[in-house]
């Protein structure tokens, strides 16, 4: 309860600067890192999620700020350096990874498939020089095929879920060691994290992968994109 009034007045005080006179935040159990909030004139609340409930006072009150000139129309504000620090930092990782891995009921929670081991993928992107290993980053396949949506990565908790339509003989190796990739370079951006997922260097970054445009125009014919 501690943590929670701490937040409730962290963001007032905030939102009182940006002139609100109501303001209400309590922490709810999402899967992911985020805040959802909604607004009036001079009211607003926000549910924050949960993974920074022990977070520093300077951390709530910097996301406060944050959210708040978000709300005022400042879309380029940009997290702050505490925030960044304390949500990229090992210990975030060494704490949150196991709940977010509990939370996410749609995913195998291993790197082995029926036929393909994403574990063997990467070993293959770092042999290329493509990749460098993370003890803390975690591979896994997602329990349903997904077709439009081929994979996904938290960058925050380090997790890499590559769609199971990929775990057959049938599409070409290569094919999925660039999915792999796409979601590796994701994931070890770090403190890019919070910035635009797809700028240029992202996209010079991806077209190193040797087989990058045969790799694409598999995707395109299986109508999946990443």
């Amino acid at each position: 309860m501690e943590a929670e009034e701490a937040l409730k007045e962290s963001f007032r005080l905030v939102g009182k600067e940006f002139g609100y006179d109501s303001v209400n935040a309590e922490f709810v159990a999402f899967r992911e890192f985020k805040v959802r909030w909604q607004r009036s004139y001079k009211w607003a609340s926000f549910k924050v999620s949960d993974y920074l409930m022990d977070a520093p006072e300077e951390v709530i009150e910097a996301l406060a700020r944050t959210l708040f000139g978000k709300i005022a129309g400042k879309h380029d504000v940009p997290y702050s350096e505490e925030m960044i620090a304390w949500a990229t930092s090992k210990d975030f990782v060494k704490y949150k990874q196991p709940v977010y891995l509990r939370r996410s009921r749609g995913i195998t929670k291993s790197p082995k498939g029926e036929v393909r081991d994403l574990e063997e993928s990467m070993e293959r992107l770092a042999n290329a020089g493509l990749a460098e290993k993370d003890p803390d980053l975690v591979l896994t396949w997602t329990k349903e095929k997904n077709i439009r949506k081929v994979g996904y990565c938290s960058v925050l908790m380090k997790v890499i879920a590559i769609s199971s339509v990929f775990d057959n003989g049938e599409i070409p190796g290569f094919v999925l060691d660039y999915v792999v990739y796409h979601e590796y370079l994701h994931a070890s951006r770090g403190m890019k994290a919070f910035g635009r997922a797809h700028d240029l260097d992202f996209r010079e970054d991806e077209i190193r992968f040797p087989r990058y445009k045969e790799a694409e125009e598999w995707l395109n014919r299986l109508c999946m994109y990443v």
